[in-house]
């Protein structure tokens, strides 16, 4: 199945941000380089702030090998602790998004990606999952405006398949409106099924269809 496939794969990309990792794809440059940028408050000593930074790092890459192993809730809880080491760590924060969106957090999951993204405003993985979680919220507006910001950035394939994916979603859903509007019930059906072949987890789409369903002779 196409988005599971690529849901798998941003997995796979996820892993690579742990920071003295092996080499870090392109997409992680942005990332990377604010997981090694440390904050100095004026109020703790230069050591603390070491101490601090090193701590988020330590607790970073095992919330990453927690997410290698598929542990989110594990991962979730190294990341948190990261981030309340070092509250800047964008990485962490990215990190932290992904591993609550792979337990279907969405609440969570959006603040942590919007975060992450206004913090990594040129990072096109920060948008991706952020368009993850708009999608399965079943935001499509806000999914396509992502993904297509993500295809501004970097020519990967993923953004664009998710960007004709919602587009193809919400075409269904106009036609299926317009043609209730025309009295066309029956065509009308076959257009939110259409849809709900695409994200099954439309909960109007659903709803619409169910009440056709039930008032068709």
């Amino acid at each position: 199945m196409p988005g599971f496939d690529r849901r798998t794969a941003s997995l796979a990309i996820v892993c690579a941000l742990a920071v003295c990792a092996a080499a870090a794809p392109p997409w992680t440059s942005t990332s990377s380089r604010a997981a090694r940028a440390q904050e100095k408050p004026a109020s703790k000593p230069r050591a603390a702030v070491q101490g601090n930074a090193n701590d988020a790092l330590r607790l970073n890459t095992l919330g990453v090998a927690y997410m290698n192993q598929q542990k989110f809730a594990e991962a979730q809880k190294n990341f948190e602790q990261a981030l309340a080491a070092d509250p800047k760590f964008a990485v962490a924060r990215l990190n932290l998004g992904l591993a609550l969106l792979s337990q279907q957090k969405l609440e969570p999951a959006r603040s942590a990606l919007e975060e992450a993204a206004r913090q990594l405003p040129q990072d096109p993985y920060a948008w991706y999952n952020l368009g993850l979680v708009y999608k399965d919220a079943n935001e499509t507006e806000k999914g396509v405006a992502a993904f297509k910001h993500v295809t501004e950035l970097t020519p990967e394939a993923d953004g664009y398949y998710f960007v004709g994916y919602l587009e193809s979603q919400r075409q269904h859903y106009d036609d299926a409106q317009e043609l209730l509007r025309m009295g066309k019930l029956s065509e009308a059906a076959e257009q939110y099924r259409a849809a709900l072949q695409l994200e099954p987890k439309n909960k109007e789409a659903q709803q619409r269809l169910q009440k056709l369903e039930k008032s068709s002779p």
